[in-house]
């Protein structure tokens, strides 16, 4: 298999770019490769005016933070602007440990809409972006040892 891992993320606090790099180094390891495909940080504005294009050699982990259970609606018309040509995504959102509601749904039917195909997702508990008490200092140890799982899961899996 000649795949080439791409990590995508808005991480306006730090953990959703720490929740997809995990993934995205353990996967790296686990398959052998040396360095990433892309690694596209979209969280300033800028970074969302290009459209962003994949193949079907690349698995894109696409991770945005979970804002009232949604994916944020700043981030729709770029994530609506992405080419999937067949790649494999991995949608990761990241909560603030009260409910992630439906992100993670509405995000892969983004990417596959885009023409991704959604091979495997999931959700993680980050520091709350509007309190350092809910969920502090979270992602911790325990929850990057899950990302890492995560990722060995599905390096079998494919």
């Amino acid at each position: 298999m000649k795949k080439s891992i791409n990590a995508m993320y808005f991480s306006a606090t730090g953990t959703t770019k720490t929740i997809v790099c995990c993934i995205a180094d353990t996967m790296l390891k686990s398959l052998g490769l040396r360095e990433l495909g892309k690694n596209i940080d979209f969280t300033l504005p800028i970074a969302r005016e290009a459209a962003v294009s994949f193949s079907q050699e690349d698995i894109v982990i696409v991770g945005v933070p979970v804002y009232a259970g949604r994916v944020p609606n700043v981030l729709l018309a770029f994530l609506n602007r992405l080419n999937g040509n067949g790649a494999w995504a991995i949608p990761v959102v990241v909560y603030g440990n009260r409910d992630y509601d439906d992100a993670l749904i509405e995000l892969r039917d983004i990417l596959i809409a885009r023409g991704f195909t959604a091979i495997a997702g999931a959700a993680f508990i980050g520091e709350h972006s509007f309190s350092k008490v809910l969920a502090e200092n979270r992602p911790d140890g325990k929850d990057m040892d899950i990302a890492r799982v995560f990722a060995n899961q599905i390096c079998r899996k494919i």
